[in-house]
Order: structure tokens, then sequence, then C-alpha cells
């Protein structure tokens, strides 16, 4: 939100976020005004609130009366911005993947063949429905246009997400935090230090990586550090215990020791099949440092095969397992290097939100979006 505030400033804009939260609130955060209402806590993640006050919804938005709509969830909220046609542009910015995370993986799991198919087809239905509702589509990469366009989802425009690149490097890494993070295994001269970070939830699959982790480190001396917070942290932590060296660290607003952590590490190890960009992934990248994904989303069209390894995104904690020690048996600086040099094509942060409001003034300047 931050960067979102700074950079629209910069082109003469003004941010303002409308989400639910705890209580009915207004403030005012590096910039940009956040306007909440009251709405009930999530169950499965109490941090989140159900978007359900439709009423609300549509009466902030007329009161603001903005230039451009940017809606971030298919769900209620696409439902009231197609409502609200006075509104010059509307943009939907599929910056989340719930076909990816949560209808194909179940449809996959729980029905046969055929089944599947169309369950993911009425999924790709509703989201043609939301698309058709908006003036563009914004994604974070053109694979992602690509895939929404076979699916027929109209007006897609690759807007691609970027990293601040000045603030990680290789030249990032720490002896002493690496010694901390490879706690007991800190005097064993051939251990290796794996990375989890992110959001610990389901949908992030880091239960399955911890269990690949373990089996790894039943073959050589392997330490983890699990960067995050999220309601599937004390199940890790229980699964942890019977690990021979897991360190948990929460996440942290100290930007020089996040790339100390990216940059001391020897792989960061990713379970999500369904992002829609990766931005830790392109970080670790910037880092130096490798990665082992699943041959899925934006993790896949991230991670290039000189600078890491793929599973199978259907696969099991040996699969993942498989993966990590091909990377650990690959020479670290060549995989170094490699990082390093996908990640220069990544653009800068700057350049995203620049290229972003330049699509919006343009098309509130009378162009359209082909279909």
């Amino acid at each position: 939100m931050a960067k979102l505030a700074g950079a629209a400033t910069q082109h003469g804009h003004e941010v303002v976020v409308v989400a639910p939260g705890p209580r009915d609130e207004s403030s005012t955060i590096d910039n940009a005004r956040l306007i909440r209402y009251a709405a009930p806590a999530m169950p499965y993640d109490p941090t989140y609130h159900w978007p359900w006050r439709v009423d609300k919804m549509r009466r902030i938005v007329r009161e603001e009366r903005p230039s451009v709509l940017q809606v971030s969830s298919p769900f209620v909220p696409a439902l009231v911005a197609a409502t609200l046609r006075d509104i010059p542009v509307r943009a939907y910015v599929y910056h989340s993947d719930p076909i990816g995370c949560y209808v194909e993986p179940a449809a996959h799991r729980l029905l046969p063949r055929a089944g599947a198919r169309l369950a993911v087809a009425g999924a790709f239905a509703w989201m043609r429905a939301v698309s058709r509702s908006c003036d563009v589509t914004v994604v974070a990469g053109h694979w992602l246009e690509q895939l929404l366009r076979q699916r027929r989802c109209p007006r897609v425009r690759t807007v691609c997400f970027g990293i601040s690149h000045e603030d990680f490097g290789p030249s990032r890494r720490d002896p002493a935090v690496r010694s901390e993070l490879l706690g007991p295994l800190a005097d064993t001269p051939d251990a290796r230090l794996l990375l989890i970070a992110g959001r610990l939830a389901a949908d992030k699959r880091q239960n399955m990586l911890m269990r690949a982790v373990k089996l790894v480190s039943q073959r050589r001396p392997v330490a983890l550090v699990v960067l995050g917070d999220g309601p599937e942290r004390p199940t890790l932590e229980r699964q942890a215990q019977s690990m021979p060296a897991v360190s948990f660290l929460p996440f942290t607003k100290n930007r020089a020791h996040y790339a100390a952590v990216l940059a001391s590490v020897d792989a960061l190890v990713h379970g999500s099949r369904c992002e829609t960009y990766g931005f830790v992934l392109a970080e670790a990248l910037c880092s130096g440092t490798p990665l082992v994904v699943p041959d899925a989303g934006g993790a896949h069209a991230i991670a290039e095969p000189c600078c890491s390894e793929r599973y199978t995104s259907l696969g099991t904690p040996k699969d993942v397992a498989a993966a990590i020690d091909r990377l650990l048996d690959r020479p670290a600086k060549k995989l170094t290097q490699a990082a390093c040099r996908v990640a220069q094509s990544h653009p800068s942060i700057r350049t995203h939100f620049t290229d972003l409001f330049e699509l919006y003034e343009q098309m509130l300047s009378g162009m359209r979006i082909d279909p």
C-alpha cells in the first residue's frame, strides 16, 4: 500500500482503499486513505474480514466518486462494481488466483476427470463474466494474460509486477545471520540452509514443504528457516518439533534483515501452485538465491531452469524432496550467477506503478482495451 500511495502521489493521484475490517473507521496511511467498514472476521484467518456489506461498499464508492475503480476480488466487490455504471474506468486486478488455489485442486482430488473439467470450466465462466463487467482486467505477467485469453476472458492487459532491486543482492549475505539460522548445524561444514517464506496458510502448502525438508534431512545436514505468519503457524511449529534444525521468524518491516535472510540461505522452497506473480520468489532471485517451485502458476513462470528445480504441482513430499536434492547437488556459484541474471529481467516496482497509472490515464482519455 505504501508503494502504491507513493506512486499515486508522484503521478498526481489520490488512492482510497475501501475494505472490510473489525470496525467502521477511516485513517491515512502513507498518503492513502483507508476506509474500513465493520464486517465479521473469517473463521480460518481472523485477520481477514468478509466483504459482505454491499450497501456500505456502494455508498462509500459513490461518495468518493473515483475516476478509476480498482476491484481486487472477483466475488462480492466485483458484483458491486458491476452495478456502478457511472464510473469512468472499472479495472479488475487479478492479484490472486482462486481457481488455481481452490477450484482446480479440489476438483482433481474429488471428481472424476470429466467432472473436474466441468467444474473448472464453470469457474472460468464466472471469471469471464467478471472481466466482461470491467473495462480492463490487469494481470501481473504475460503467461497469465495468455491463460485468461485462452479461457475467453476479454480485455486482459499485462502490467508486469516488479521489485525494489536496490534492496537485494548477494552482497547482503551475512555470515552471522546464516550461522544463527543454521543453529545446531552452524559448525557442520557441508550443512545447507533452506527457506520457506510467505503467509503461512493452507493454500501455500508449507506443511508439505516441511515434510519434504524432513525427508532431505535424513540424507544430508539441512536446516530450515520459516519466515512468515498465518493460521498454519501452530501446526507447522508442532511439525517442526521432530526436525533437527528449524527456526521460525515473523514477518518483519526491517528490510535489511529480510534481505540478509534471503541472501544467506542456499535455496527458497516454495509450495503455492497459484501465484499470480510471487514477490518473494523474484526477491530471492535478486538475492542470488535459487528456487524449488511447483510447475504451475507464477512460480513456474519466474523460476527458469538455470536457477531452479521444479516438481509436479500435484506431487507429494517425496517429489519436492527430490527436487531439493537435485538443486543442492548443483554448483552453488553457478546457481547464484544465474539467479541474478534472471532477476535483471524483472522490472522495478516503480516501473510497475508508472505503467499502471499510464494505462489508467490512457483509458480515461478514451483508449479502450481490445477484446
